[in-house]
């Protein structure tokens, strides 16, 4: 078995190809998604993120090179196609907006039902899918509409996870969500890739949820990647080059750099909330950082 779950090799996609409106979204992109863990990708709007997306689950076919999953030409059986969208899940921004069903439990098993699987099958995967998402059996033959925005939100991501893929793939999953919502769904996909053991991928221009929830980190730029590493490593390239990149560094690094800039000791290199907490409560006792 690979160590990678997907495997980008050289993938170009060019959209409107020989017409006037002819767009390089993807440019001869190499990338490996390793398996197990929670992969942000991240870069500015027009950057190549969501078509890459789309390649990585075969709804496009790359114009160059080839998507690998589990170390296979996903296209190899064109006619199989289908199959890969089951293996590889995605999650598009705003899911909620494909809610159709009658009541959440029917909305949930329209997945595994295109599957062919039992009724029996199809029961259990709906229940945990719920579970994962924290949907509770009262809400089962509730009508999606009349939920909240966030719990809409969580039922469309359960309708994916109930199909089992061997990789979830989130395109901000968080968009226009408060704080508290926000905190919910990221939760919640921690929780399912720490119960199931399955590949993450979760696309995000909140520096911020990735600083906090993503292990490794890929950015996107012009259509190519320009960076794949620890997400730490990553942010660590510093404020000027993430910049240029068209990417911000999150707000609490901003934050301790100015406390560097008044001279407390700590550290520059904070990215997450929990970091800034073990660095500052010392100061706030009276004691020193370790920084």
């Amino acid at each position: 078995m690979s160590e990678y779950a997907i495997e980008l090799k050289g993938v170009s996609y060019t959209y409107g190809k020989g017409t006037p409106f002819m767009k390089l979204a993807v440019d001869h992109v190499d990338l490996n998604i390793r398996r197990g863990i929670i992969t942000g990708i991240i870069g500015h709007t027009g950057s190549g993120k969501s078509t890459l997306l789309q390649m990585m689950n075969g709804l496009l076919r790359p114009q160059e090179g080839t998507v690998l999953l589990d170390g296979k030409d996903v296209w190899e059986k064109p006619g199989k196609i289908r199959e890969i969208a089951f293996r590889v899940g995605l999650v598009f921004q705003y899911p909620e907006y494909q809610l159709f069903e009658e009541t959440v439990r029917k909305d949930v098993s329209y997945g595994p039902k295109n599957m062919g699987l039992s009724d029996a099958e199809i029961e259990r995967r709906v229940k945990e899918a719920l579970a994962f998402v924290g949907i509770g059996e009262e809400l089962y033959d509730a009508s999606p509409f009349d939920l909240s925005g966030g719990q809409k939100r969580r039922v469309a991501i359960a309708g994916v996870i109930a199909m089992e893929p061997e990789v979830l793939i989130l395109d901000e999953p968080a968009a226009g969500l408060d704080p508290r919502g926000r905190a919910e769904i990221f939760g919640n996909i921690v929780n399912y890739k720490e119960k199931t053991g399955r590949t993450v991928i979760i696309v995000s221009h909140s520096m911020d949820d990735m600083a906090r929830y993503a292990e490794e980190t890929a950015v996107l730029c012009g259509g190519r990647a320009v960076m794949m590493d620890e997400t730490k490593k990553v942010f660590s390239a510093g404020r000027e080059t993430l910049e240029k990149l068209g990417l911000n560094v999150p707000q609490i690094t901003l934050l301790m750099e100015k406390l560097a800039q008044m001279g407390l000791p700590v550290s520059k290199d904070v990215f997450t909330v929990e970091e800034a907490k073990r660095e500052l409560l010392p100061l706030l006792k009276g004691g020193q950082s370790d920084a």
